[in-house]
């Protein structure tokens, strides 16, 4: 079976690309966000064969086009549920939005600004007091707790994402 993995046979890439990102979440998930550059982020680039599609993978709803292996992956070392979709920013798009629930932003094609405002009142244990601009490059991955707010913006060329969003498990 194809599954679009460059890696078929170890899957090694992906492991060290979701291993990274569960350490990093291990640390500042709920309380700020983080900017993390994931190793065997080339693997799972490589994985999505360029431009990635916009349709869904008929096996698992709300994950997009081949991510399930990394859906799945962070999935259970995270013990909770992964959706995956693709976003497509326009040139000089800007888009201020609050994380409904947990979100890593990774960039697939071009980059974009980003930033993340701090923990709205009543969030304890936030450590993020002012708001964290950044700029995000493919092969970085951005991590947005849940309830804070945050923008993407400052696109010079139309930029795709990969958001992965992080389910607390259904019981």
């Amino acid at each position: 079976m194809d599954n679009g993995w460059a890696w078929v046979e170890d899957g090694a890439g992906l492991d060290l690309f979701v291993r990274d990102l569960a350490l990093c979440l291990s640390v500042h998930r709920d309380r700020s966000p983080a900017l993390v550059w994931p190793d065997g982020v080339d693997t799972v680039l490589a994985g999505m064969r360029g431009v990635p599609r916009q349709r869904a993978d008929a096996e698992l709803p709300g994950v997009a086009a081949g991510t399930a292996d990394l859906t799945t992956g962070l999935g259970e070392l995270l013990g909770c549920r992964v959706g995956s979709r693709y976003v497509t920013l326009p040139t000089g798009a800007e888009g201020p939005a609050t994380a409904a629930t947990d979100l890593v932003v990774l960039p697939v094609l071009g980059g974009c600004a980003g930033r993340v405002d701090p923990a709205p009142p009543g969030r304890a244990r936030a450590a993020l007091t002012r708001a964290l601009e950044v700029r995000l490059r493919v092969g970085e991955a951005l991590y947005v707790p849940r309830g804070f707010g945050y923008t993407l913006a400052g696109t010079r060329s139309p930029c795709t994402l990969l958001v992965l969003a992080l389910h607390p498990p259904s019981w």
